[in-house]
């Protein structure tokens, strides 16, 4: 299918003086933003020009159908749904942080233990569960004193309740 502005590609501006380029001139005419001066200029070149006046009928028709173009509406939507689902989305992206945040924490941590029991004289648990004695040796001996007179602990003397048989009734 060939376009109506196909016609475009021929044209080549001015570049030397842009200020005389047909092209530019034509748009700024048809969007009324020349000086007096140039809207005579371009004035003469449509009514002597006929590849001049080609393209600035192109022009107008581009113009026309830039205009005619329907824009498509956006879905009606309640400020109450627009809130809830923006706060909802300040929510996930919340979430996912935390997420990230913690999931990255117990990753670090995991490899700082790993690392930790591969290195070697380190004071690991899950190596010294059992600790072997020599058979050559023999343990240390541990005395014990009891003294029979006095306690080793102070207990506290409890209070006694006195009571007089005259005030008891039954």
């Amino acid at each position: 299918m060939r376009s109506n502005y196909d016609g475009f590609t021929d044209y080549q501006p001015d570049t030397n003086n842009s200020q005389n380029d047909p092209f530019e001139l034509l748009s700024a005419y048809i969007d009324d933003e020349v000086s007096p001066t140039e809207r005579k200029q371009v004035q003469q070149w449509l009514d002597n020009d006929p590849e001049i006046k080609k393209l600035y009928l192109q022009l107008l028709s581009l113009q026309s159908g830039m205009q005619s173009l329907s824009v498509p509406s956006p879905p009606e939507m309640s400020h109450e749904i627009l809130s809830e689902n923006v706060f909802a989305s300040v929510d996930r992206t919340r979430s996912r942080k935390k997420l990230l945040f913690w999931g990255s924490g117990a990753i670090a941590a995991t490899i700082v233990a790993m690392v930790s029991g591969f290195l070697p004289g380190s004071n690991s648990p899950s190596f010294q569960l059992v600790e072997t004695i020599e058979p050559n040796t023999k343990p240390d001996r541990v005395l014990v004193a009891v003294t029979l007179n006095q306690p080793a602990i102070k207990i506290p003397k409890t209070a006694v309740a006195s009571y007089n048989s005259t005030e008891l009734e039954f």
